[in-house]
Formats: structure tokens, sequence, C-alpha cells
């Protein structure tokens, strides 16, 4: 564990890389934060020997963790933590988002298509589909009793289903939880723009974006429109 530079550590953004590429798209993520949220703390998990300028603090991803951020989201260094996924740019300010946190333990958004088969796998219950799964590359947390034990069931049935995909026992996890949870709008989390929105919309503006154009790209043409969204 390195503390690279003193933060306040009650409210703060966490990452979790594998791999310099993904390190990369997470610095990028990292620095929209700081953009809009200059007394933020950023944390990032990644292999040791990585680079981790451009965050406050790094941790070392233990080996052997075949999804490492459902072992170390209960291990943020933050009071009150935003975990992003690496491939998400912040485009706003986010003290009213983590004021959320006053009133709940937990908040997430839903995942857009939750009628699809793929979204509605079962590992141990039989859930309706009313209750879809959450999208876990934008979750609000505190650590809470609660929260810590959700934690602590979700890398265990995560473990157990043998499953490479988390977001099914996260699902089920929440489903038999008693964390205080709610589902923010997605803006807050946005995956996919419809085609009304890119010429005009009354629809608020995304304030994080999450979209697979911001991975890591190997072609050249898609890597520099990537590196350009803003």
């Amino acid at each position: 564990m390195e503390f690279d530079k003193m933060t306040d550590m009650s409210r703060g953004v966490v990452y979790v890389a594998w791999g310099k590429d993904h390190v990369e798209v997470a610095r990028r993520s990292a620095a929209s934060v700081k953009r809009w949220n200059p007394g933020l703390g950023t944390a990032i998990w990644c292999k040791d020997g990585d680079d981790t300028s451009g965050f406050d603090h790094a941790f070392f991803i233990p080996e052997g963790l075949k999804r490492p951020k459902v072992n170390v989201l209960g291990e943020s260094p933050f009071d009150e933590t935003l975990f992003l996924d690496n491939d998400t740019v912040v485009r706003v300010e986010l003290g009213s988002f983590f004021d959320l946190l006053r009133k709940y333990e937990m908040c997430g958004t839903q995942v857009i298509l939750w009628h699809r088969p793929r979204h509605l796998k079962k590992i141990a219950l039989d859930l309706p589909e009313t209750f879809p799964e959450i999208n876990t590359g934008v979750l609000l947390y505190r650590k809470t009793p609660a929260v810590l034990d959700f934690f602590r069931d979700w890398a265990e049935t995560f473990a157990a289903s043998g499953m490479g995909i988390d977001q099914p026992s996260f699902r089920e996890v929440l489903w038999r939880s008693d964390v205080r949870f709610y589902v923010f709008p997605p803006q807050f989390n946005k995956r996919v723009f419809e085609a009304s929105e890119l010429i005009w919309s009354d629809a608020p503006r995304a304030r994080i974006l999450h979209l697979e154009l911001l991975r890591p790209q190997k072609n050249p043409i898609l890597r520099w429109i990537s590196n350009r969204i803003r």
C-alpha cells in the first residue's frame, strides 16, 4: 500500500485496473474527476510496478483474484466512495451526488437492457424480472457495517457462482441484503445515447459517461476519438 499525497479521506473515487492500458484509461478518468472536483481524493488498485501517477493513493491487487473489484471495494480508504470503472469520464461537480449518502448506504443504476436473458442469469434465487441487475461500473457507497457485510457476501457469492461476470451475484446479494439502496438517474452512469440525444433533447445532460469507446483502443482512429471525449 502506498500513500502519495495527503487528501481529505471523507470522500473519494476509486478504480481497479489490471494492466498498463487499463491504468492509462483510469488515469484519464481520474483527471476528469479532478477537473470538476479538485477536493476529491482518488485511489487505484493495480499491479505492483504499474505507473500510479495521477492518483492520490495506490494499492496493489493481491494475487489470485478472479475479479479484483469484488474483493477490494470494501477496502476503500475513504468513508464515502464512488467506484468507477476505468472507461468513464466525469463531467460535473459531484457534491450533490455524494449527498445521497446522507440518507442511503449504497447507490447504483439498473442495467439498460435488463430484460435480456444475459441480465437474468440465476445463481440460487428466483428473482422477479422487475428487480433488474445493477450495473456495477458506477457504485456510490459509505462504509457502514451493512455495506461491509454486503461486500463480503458479494465476494463469497461471486466466487461460489463460478461465473466470470459479477452482476448476477450482486443482484442476488442485494435482494437478500438490508443495505439501504437507491437507484440514481441514468445520467450518472450514461451507457448509451439515443440518436435524438445527439441532435437535440430535453433530457438532462449526462453527468458520468461510461462508454465502451473509453476502454483501451488498439485502433488508432478509435483511440484518437476516445481521447477527445469530454
